[in-house]
């Protein structure tokens, strides 16, 4: 969803990784673990933003395996718990030849492809994917969980807004739906990982900004409630202190609706001149809130670094340690960071406000995350 610039899209656009057991490459079974196939069943509905920018939401799916060789073909076949068959399709492949259904990486292959809503989530994919080299095929028992939650604003009003699924990236234009004009959402998602979900007002980048929630594990129902203001808690990541205290670091880049300006400032890092995007509240640890599966942990202590990238730009980020005691060691965390901000810039007030929403498995000790 961020539209600031093309030179922020490139310098930023980032991947969060993550170690669930539900992601990519699904360690399920030995041959086939590559291969995996999620079919996205949302209505077609579209929302246009105030500056102009159109999202159009649809069904698709998505499959993922290892590439073969550089000629191959991908079956797909999509059935309902009946019986009934609702896709039969085949994409014949070639690598050297570019195509807007199919993307690489490295050696793994992602086919999108959309497909018509349903009125039930489909019950079993099944691929086979053919080159010289043999033939592979999986069946892929499909699984769903409702993730479901309030849209509000800071000072608690609620409204109609879109939700975006991002499941591998950053953004996503295809895979939303409405909330109610009470803010309230249902979404129906097949159980994985996101990278990203993102609730956002219509009047985005020109009164208030997006709230994000980062690395989502759906493998149970849940709810998730958002709050949109004028900032945003951007590239949220969550991990354990391993070996030195009981507490978790906190990092995130919070990015303010003045941001759109696109002012720097010059630093020296290491002796590396940097550009810096003038996009973050200075925050303190009075500015912040910090809850950990519903209970407000401690903030031990809040310090300014700077990502950065080439060629020499950069932009402010916040690293935070919290205290994790007394909010338990197995089991889901689910992480809200909150902050509140009063910021000067060119003579006039902006007030900062922004939440965001990252959750992550520590193991049974509270340590390395998974």
């Amino acid at each position: 969803m961020k539209k600031m610039s093309v030179l922020l899209l490139c310098l930023f656009l980032v991947y969060t990784f993550s170690h669930a057991q539900i992601d990519y490459p699904f360690l399920d079974t030995e041959d086939t673990r590559d291969i995996r196939a999620y079919w996205y069943n949302t209505p077609a509905d579209s929302v246009t933003l105030d500056i102009g920018q159109k999202l159009n939401f649809h069904s698709c799916l998505h499959i993922y395996g290892k590439v073969p060789g550089d000629e191959f073909q991908v079956s797909v076949e999509v059935f309902l718990k009946n019986g009934d068959k609702v896709l039969d399709k085949r994409f014949d492949i070639d690598r050297a030849q570019k195509s807007n259904f199919i993307e690489f990486r490295n050696d793994f292959f992602k086919i999108v492809h959309p497909v018509d809503y349903l009125e039930e989530n489909p019950y079993k994919i099944i691929v086979s994917i053919s080159s010289a080299a043999g033939n592979r095929i999986k069946e892929i028992k499909c699984r769903y969980h409702k993730l479901s939650g309030n849209i509000t604003d800071f000072n608690g009003h609620a409204f109609k807004a879109p939700i975006a699924v991002c499941p591998d990236g950053f953004a996503s234009e295809s895979i939303g739906k409405w909330s109610d004009e009470f803010g309230h959402y249902e979404i129906w998602l097949p159980e994985r990982t996101y990278n990203a979900i993102i609730a956002f007002p219509k009047s985005y980048a020109v009164t208030e900004l997006e709230a994000w929630a980062w690395h989502i594990i759906m493998d149970l129902d849940q709810s998730i409630d958002f709050k949109v203001g004028t900032g945003e808690v951007y590239n949220l990541n969550v991990w354990p202190n391993n070996g030195g205290g009981n507490s978790y670091f906190v990092s995130f880049r919070p990015m303010g609706l003045w941001a759109k300006e696109q002012k720097t400032f010059p630093i020296n890092i290491n002796g590396v001149e940097f550009s810096i995007f003038d996009a973050a509240p200075e925050l303190e640890p009075k500015d912040l809130k910090i809850t950990i599966n519903g209970k407000e942990v401690k903030i031990i202590s809040c310090q300014k670094y700077y990502e950065t990238a080439s060629p020499g730009l950069g932009i402010p980020a916040y690293l935070v340690q919290v205290c994790s005691e007394g909010v338990g060691h197995p089991g889901k965390k689910t992480v809200v960071v909150e902050y509140k901000k009063e910021v000067e810039k060119d003579a006039k007030s902006f007030i900062c406000t922004s939440l965001g929403i990252f959750q992550f498995y520590p193991n049974y000790a509270g340590l390395s995350y998974f």
